[in-house]
């Protein structure tokens, strides 16, 4: 799919799924804006993850990300974030 968006000259998606799609584009270093809803309430393990498992051989090998933006919507809270270079 992303192929034929280069040939189409789209550079730009926005991929919204589960953990391990997210997971899946963070390990190809294809994210560069994560926006991340945020809601006041705990599920603990009973919930899904966000984010899949990323095989960060170590922690200092993760992506460091900026906050750009926050925004209040009712309860919620929608976090806007770009990938430090």
């Amino acid at each position: 799919m992303l192929e034929r968006c280069a040939v189409e000259g789209i550079s730009t998606v926005m991929v919204e799924g589960g953990g391990k799609i997210a997971a899946a584009f963070l390990r190809a270093g294809l994210v560069s804006r994560i926006e991340w809803f945020r809601a006041p309430i705990l599920l603990g393990g009973d919930g899904l993850p966000a984010i899949g498992p990323l095989n960060l051989p170590k922690i200092s090998s993760a992506a460091r990300w900026r906050a750009v933006a926050t925004e209040r919507i009712g309860d919620d809270v929608l976090e806007s974030y770009v990938k430090v270079e």
